[in-house]
Order: C-alpha cells, then structure tokens, then sequence
C-alpha cells in the first residue's frame, strides 16, 4: 500500500516536472518573439494583448469552473496577479535595452534567490552548496554581462529586479495557491495582469488597436503559448514541486533563449559569455540538485 502511493507521488512529481519543463521552452520562446518585435508594440500593449488572450485560453478550456470564483480565490488570485504584472512589465521593459539571451541567464536568477530568501525567514544558515551556488552565479553574472560584447547596463538592472519579484512570487504562490483550482488562480492571475496592462495602456501609451492588428499573430502566439499554457503550466505543477525545483523554469529557459536568441535574431554570443552561462548553469543544477 505504502508502495502504491509512493509511486503515485513519484508520477505527480514526474508529472509538474515535466510540465514545468515545457513552461520553460515556451517562456524562452516568448521571450526571443518579443525581443524580434518588441520596437514594434509598445510595452503596455504587448501585455494586455498577451495576458487577455491567455485568460481566454483559459477560459475556453473551463468555463464553468471560471464562474465559480469565489472572494478568496479573488483576493489570492489579485495579489498574485498584481505581483506577475510588475515581474513581466520589467522583463518587457529591459528587452528594451538588453539582449534575449542575456535576459534569459539573468531572469533565471530567481532559483537561487528562493532558498536564499527562505533561509533568512527560517533564520538558518545557509549551506555549503547554497555558498557554492552564490559564488558560481556570481562570476557567471560578471561573465555574462558581457555575453554580447556589451556591458551591465539598465536593462540587465531592471531583468534583475525582475528575478527578485520572481522569487517573490514563487514563494507566495507555493503558500497561498494550493487550495484554489488552478484554472480560477491561473484565469484571476492573468485577468489581473491585463486590467493592469490595459490602464498602463490609457495612461501612457494612448490605445492604439492598428498596432495590435499588425502584430496579431505574434501577440496570438505568445499569448496562447508563452502566457495562457505557462501560467496555467507553472500554476499546476508548482503544487506538487517544492519551490526550489521550480528553477527547472529558470534552467531551462536561458538555454531555450540562448540558443533561439543565437538562430532567430543572430544575436552574437561571445566565448566569455558562454563561459559566464556555463558557471550559472552549474549554479542551477546545484540548487536543484541539492535542494537548497
């Protein structure tokens, strides 16, 4: 009997893994479309578009599960919503003064923030493999900051503050999601994150729908693909999967975007930069691996 639900827990857990594999792919994915287009929609547009379309997804796929919302799943899917909303608004906005596969490397910072920022609220040391990964991530990061013959500049800053509301969020999710449906928590998330982007939109971009219509079938894919399955994906799984192996998102999404970045926008990737990704990859599967 113990066996038996031993191995239904190993299938759960192989399960949220795999799903938050294909969330990483699809974020990379994402992330390289919005660099190619992203000095042809406005920053505030790219968002309500993606955000509306993928709470429609969401909503097709269960509608009356939607119109069960109830004020708790409101209030829990809001906070979550309005803290997503700012994490993508930086990472929208550093793909304006940075490369994708740098943004890539930087935003998957996040898996080290987590155990980092647990182990100041359980007031415990951190470990040696906690040190470790610190002092790799470090030096990729001084590495990498130069991946594309550039140097740290805004961009990278604002990519940056964008893992730290990452590992806000991952931390907040994995305590207060687990009772909600994840279609309602994923619809609530990503509704929210359009009613912000679109007065975002009205106060300094002034709507402009021609923009949209141009762009459509880019803002349809990221929309469907990077935001509607993902959000749904990483909402999912993170029920099962500790927080910590959530970074399975941020390990296979730099190398998703690197290696798309490299074939889609020919963006140049210089020796020392993939030495500097090299280190941060190890940092990763460190925290990973070890749990830290």
């Amino acid at each position: 009997m113990e066996r038996l639900e031993q191995n239904k827990t190993d299938q759960k857990l192989a399960l949220a893994y795999m799903e938050l594999i294909i969330t990483a792919f699809f974020w990379g994915l994402a992330t390289v479309l919005m660099k190619k287009h992203i000095d042809e929609i406005p920053t505030f547009h790219l968002l309500a578009s993606r955000f509306l379309v993928g709470a429609l997804v969401v909503f097709l796929l269960a509608p009356k599960k939607i119109f069960t919302i109830d004020k708790k799943d409101l209030k829990v899917g809001t906070i979550l919503g309005t803290l997503n909303f700012v994490t993508y608004a930086l990472i929208v906005l550093g793909l304006n003064y940075t490369s994708a596969s740098k943004t890539g490397f930087l935003a998957s910072l996040s898996v080290l923030f987590v155990p980092i920022v647990q182990s100041i609220i359980n007031k415990s040391k951190p470990s040696k493999w906690t040190i470790i990964s610190i002092f790799l991530s470090l030096l990729g990061l001084y590495l990498i900051s130069g991946i594309n013959g550039t140097s740290l500049n805004k961009g990278d800053i604002l990519i940056i503050l964008c893992a730290l509301c990452s590992t806000a969020y991952i931390l907040l999710l994995s305590k207060l999601g687990k009772e909600i449906d994840d279609y309602r928590l994923s619809f609530l998330q990503m509704f929210t994150i359009f009613i912000l982007s679109f007065i975002m939109v009205l106060c300094f971009e002034d709507l402009n729908l021609q923009v949209i219509r141009n762009s459509s079938s880019v803002l349809l894919l990221v929309g469907i693909l990077g935001t509607g399955l993902t959000t749904f994906l990483q909402t999912k799984a993170q029920k099962v999967a500790s927080p910590e192996s959530v970074g399975i998102i941020f390990l296979g999404e730099p190398l998703t975007t690197l290696f798309l970045a490299y074939v889609i926008l020919n963006e140049t990737i210089l020796l020392k930069g993939l030495i500097g990704s090299g280190f941060i990859t190890i940092a990763l599967i460190i925290a990973i691996l070890k749990k830290i």
